[in-house]
């Protein structure tokens, strides 16, 4: 079977649209010691809208049906858990990192809240490309191989519906 006519080619492509924006959160980690306040702030403003716009209701449309779907098919209740876990890590970490772009306005220039947010954006990229590894890697295989096209079309769109409430 070609990546293409995988059952879960949705998700997958979906994935590799986010996936850019999750690796340049390190490129952009190198750059917050050039950045002035107003480029800090817009630059972090711009990365949270996203995180929380797009990134967060991805992750609850999983929770809500992917990881049920796969626990199905596995005949394993619990068995996505691990992944419930990176995302409550994940949104504690959008959350931290939004709270941190607020003070910007206030402290910036200043080297420890540089080095914090150097730190926290590349922890996060770290963390989220772990997780669409994971579910890449070891998820996605196991509905493969137990999702005809027609239940997977209703998985997605059910997942699809979900994120854009």
């Amino acid at each position: 079977m070609t990546d293409a006519t995988l059952p879960t080619e949705p998700l997958r492509a979906e994935h590799r649209d986010l996936l850019p924006h999750l690796q340049g959160l390190e490129t952009i980690a190198d750059e917050v010691d050039r950045w002035d306040a107003d480029e800090a702030a817009h630059v972090l403003g711009e990365i949270v809208e996203f995180l929380r716009g797009h990134l967060v209701p991805h992750a609850r449309a999983e929770e809500q049906w992917l990881y049920p779907a796969v626990e199905d098919a596995m005949a394993a209740p619990g068995a996505t858990a691990t992944m419930r876990a990176d995302h409550a890590e994940i949104v504690s970490r959008i959350d931290r990192l939004a709270d941190t772009a607020a003070t910007v306005a206030t402290q910036w220039p200043d080297n420890r809240l540089a080095r914090d947010l150097t730190h926290q954006l590349v922890g996060l990229s770290a963390i989220l490309l772990l997780h669409f590894r994971k579910e890449e890697e070891v998820l996605l295989p196991v509905l493969d191989t137990t999702l005809g096209p027609e239940d997977a079309a209703a998985l997605f769109a059910r997942m699809a519906h979900e994120a854009h409430r």
